[in-house]
């Protein structure tokens, strides 16, 4: 009878060990879940429905329109032409790239490399963090965001109706540092290619650049509808 109260009180003993060592795990878990029927986005997403996207750039005063067309595939290449509108009036410079899954283009002419330069900065930039599939869901982490010596996670933070130039979309606003009520943030429409708006502050506080859609020609496309 002894042997098996102390059998009973050593098991008790294991089962309160273990479950202080897994309480935090099941926490931080549950912080983190993420419906398993929640769509998932990659930069590129919806690249096969050809839209052309129609942004206006600010970057660190540097003011330019760029059309983005995807076009169809090639020799089972699909490309991107690119066209840049300088804020300055010097005429329209275009450029053809093929796509990867990176979205880093470097074989570009000597007019085109100063504005795909920012372009690697603002539009293709979700390419440090989206080349494979990223949940889209409330509080679905994207990963870690290193700006200095500042250490951030990027997460959905919501998922709401966006009001651009051309109209409205179901957008997954993400965000990944607060600046005394600035936040730096990216707006992504499920089955888009692109993020459609993003806002980025130097830890100063000042604007270090945005983008926004201006125009949407996406006749193919199945927008899909934001789901919490």
């Amino acid at each position: 009878m002894a042997s098996t109260k102390m059998m009973l009180l050593f098991g008790i003993i294991i089962v309160v060990a273990v479950a202080g060592v897994a309480w935090p795990v099941f926490i931080n878990l549950h912080l983190n879940i993420t419906p398993i029927n929640a769509s998932q986005w990659h930069i590129g997403k919806g690249s096969q429905y050809y839209p052309n996207m129609t942004y206006m750039v600010d970057y660190n005063g540097t003011k330019f329109q760029t059309d983005v067309v995807f076009q169809p595939k090639n020799d089972s290449m699909q490309t991107m032409l690119v066209l840049i509108k300088p804020d300055n009036g010097t005429g329209t410079i275009t450029q053809t790239v093929p796509i990867g899954d990176v979205y880093f283009f470097t074989n570009v002419t000597s007019k085109a490399k100063p504005y795909f330069d920012i372009l690697d900065n603002t539009i293709f930039a979700m390419n440090w963090y989206a080349t494979s599939d990223k949940y889209l869901a409330k509080g679905a982490s994207w990963g870690d965001v290193y700006i200095g010596q500042l250490h951030k996670h990027m997460r959905v933070r919501d998922c709401t109706k966006t009001t651009l130039p051309f109209g409205t979309l179901d957008t997954y606003v993400l965000s990944y540092m607060e600046l005394n009520g600035k936040d730096n943030t990216v707006w992504i429409a499920d089955n888009l290619p692109l993020p459609v708006k993003s806002q980025y502050y130097y830890p100063d506080q000042n604007l270090g650049y945005s983008y926004e859609l201006v125009s949407l020609k996406a006749p193919l496309t199945p927008l899909l509808a934001c789901h919490g």
